[in-house]
């Protein structure tokens, strides 16, 4: 197994439009792993998957192209910023009675969190009742199940209950996707 790794300083300066097309093609076909610089930010975020920031600090990886990681970097601004209003109103505590744009914030942070989550739970919890419909269904065709009519009974019960399961949560689903 071979790892290819192509390293490119500035790969579009002195590049006309037709050639950058066709670096970026080659690029994008290119099935190792690249590592540039460039200022090109439309090249950036045609070839980026990753990006790294490099500073006095360290270094700091984005899972993203180039607007990525500007979205972050100005989400990170703003929780800076918000923490350091939050430590100054700790210093200083005057309570308005309102809550801070800061804890609404969070607030509707943790709220989201909880609705993916809740979200994901469902679909497994649905997954899991359809393949017991499934079995139902199939054991149902089954002859000897079939001349048994207390069992028939008893299992349809059971698809019904799925079913009518798999509906409520459905509807749960969607009014949660929806928001």
């Amino acid at each position: 197994m071979f790892l290819y790794v192509l390293i490119l300083d500035e790969p579009t300066n002195h590049l006309d439009l037709d050639s950058k097309e066709v670096l970026e093609n080659a690029l994008i076909d290119y099935p190792g792993t690249i590592l540039f610089v460039s200022h090109d930010r439309y090249f950036i975020n045609r070839i980026a998957t990753k990006v790294i920031e490099l500073d006095g600090n360290g270094s700091t990886e984005y899972l993203g192209d180039y607007d990525y990681y500007v979205e972050k970097k100005l989400e990170q601004e703003e929780l800076q910023a918000l923490e350091a209003t939050a430590f100054i109103s700790s210093q200083n505590p005057i309570d308005t009675g309102e809550k801070t744009s800061y804890q609404m914030d969070k607030e509707a942070k943790k709220l989201e969190r909880q609705r993916i989550r809740r979200i994901e739970e469902i679909e497994k919890t649905i997954e899991q009742l359809e393949e017991q419909v499934e079995e139902i269904e199939t054991a149902l065709c089954d002859p000897e199940i079939f001349q048994n009519h207390e069992k028939v009974i008893q299992l349809n019960k059971e698809l019904e209950n799925g079913k009518e399961q798999i509906d409520i949560l459905m509807d749960e689903w969607t009014e949660l996707s929806d928001k």
